[in-house]
């Protein structure tokens, strides 16, 4: 019966996927369209399916765990959707609702969680329960945030579509950890959100449900990943502002980070629930206390400046570089090495045979944003397949530039490859 039922589900979103107008007005074809969400489907059960055998015992991971209570919740929403509500605002703990950025023992730190499987155990009412048919609903939602980038990343941005397509909707990693039923796809599908209603704010009149659709986004980030709005917010001022100035966009970037930075390491002395410093060096603890088979070897985090400044090669090398040649003591690592490789490749191409030399607001705002999640992971996670996932999002972000910025015509006269 599941198997009918799943069946049914996915004719009858493929049918919404071509119908929905969002979607249509990406300049996709029907069946590009299809194509794109079915390939979505297809790697959120090849997810679930490896995660199924990949824990200590069958179904112990997370994404079989947050499903697990998923079904708990659904059974109360359905009985009792007062205490479904009221108990979403319930905090366990004695801190009241302070320790914002706590890393264990915190209402904030397992909102992310909460929010997850609320939104989950709707599905389930839909679905009967069964975690594969959630698939569907978790990638017809998700795909709205890819679309959105899309978009925005089309009228951005001028050459190749198939480049354009590759670079947003088919980097390995990002098809992987944003189509399987976890936090990523709903964190990308709030990212995306934010990023195309700001960029067409301007020249046309917005209806009013976009605008109401901004705070419910920066609300869901929040919400699943408050550190990723921390380090956004800073980049929209600077974007925003530079859209407004462009002429002194590269001096906005540049006072808006710097200011950033002494508030980072000063804060503390204003309130002293602000020592981001001892934030950062929390959540890398935290991480450490996790294991893993792929966990690297970390020095401990000094909480001030420079403590920053001497782990900030280390830093950068673990989120943007690994894994290394190294690293690659187990199969499931090579496609990730291979993935960055081909990515390294592509940027160093970019930066011998660019089009142009020309950093518009937006450009200059997701490389800012990019490289600040970057430092932030390098700066936390120990783990090497938890740097592979968290870096996953931003592949949408910075290789759609990359790819349709490089002069391939040029590159191939060096090569002597004749293009079409």
């Amino acid at each position: 019966m599941e198997v009918v039922l799943f069946a049914v589900y996915l004719l009858l979103f493929c049918w919404c996927v071509t119908a929905t107008r969002f979607f249509r007005n990406s300049g996709l074809s029907r069946f590009q369209l299809m194509v794109l969400f079915l390939l979505k489907v297809a790697m959120g059960v090849a997810y679930g399916w490896i995660n199924w055998f990949d824990g200590a015992q069958p179904g112990q991971t997370d994404t079989w765990a947050l499903h697990a209570e998923s079904l708990k919740e659904t059974k109360i929403l359905l009985t009792s959707p007062v205490r479904a509500i009221t108990s979403f605002f319930y905090n366990p703990y004695t801190n009241s609702f302070g320790s914002l950025f706590a890393s264990s023992d915190s209402y904030w730190n397992n909102l992310k969680n909460n929010t997850y499987i609320r939104i989950e155990s709707l599905f389930n009412c839909f679905s009967f329960g069964s975690y594969f048919i959630n698939i569907i609903f978790y990638s017809f939602l998700t795909f709205f945030g890819v679309v959105a980038v899309y978009r925005v990343m089309r009228h951005h941005l001028q050459g190749s579509r198939l480049l354009l397509l590759i670079g947003c909707f088919l980097v390995p990693s990002f098809l992987y950890w944003t189509s399987g039923l976890h936090k990523d796809g709903l964190t990308f599908l709030a990212l995306g959100t934010i990023i195309y209603i700001l960029y067409f704010r301007t020249g046309k009149r917005r209806p009013v449900a976009s605008y109401l659709l901004l705070p419910a986004a920066l609300l869901l980030l929040f919400a699943l990943r408050n550190h990723i709005l921390l380090v956004l917010l800073p980049a929209l001022i600077c974007w925003i502002l530079a859209t407004r100035f462009p002429r002194q966009r590269l001096w906005i970037f540049a006072a808006v980070y710097l200011l950033g930075g002494v508030f980072f390491f000063t804060a503390k002395y204003l309130w002293p629930a602000l020592d981001f410093p001892a934030i950062v060096l929390s959540k890398q603890e935290a991480f450490n206390h996790t294991g893993g088979g792929s966990s690297l070897t970390v020095s401990r985090l000094r909480p001030d400046f420079a403590g920053f400044m001497q782990q900030l090669p280390g830093a950068i090398s673990r989120s943007a570089f690994r894994p290394f040649v190294s690293d690659l003591k187990k199969p499931v690592i090579y496609p990730a090495f291979i993935e960055l490789l081909l990515t390294g490749c592509c940027i160093l191409l970019f930066l011998f045979f660019p089009r142009k030399k020309t950093f518009r607001p937006f450009s200059l705002f997701l490389l800012v944003f990019a490289f600040s999640i970057l430092l932030m992971i390098g700066y936390t996670v120990n783990n090497l397949s938890a740097v592979v996932r968290y870096r996953s999002i931003l592949f949408p972000l910075i290789l759609p530039p990359v790819l349709l910025g490089t002069d391939w015509k040029k590159l191939a006269r060096k090569l002597n490859i004749k293009i079409n």
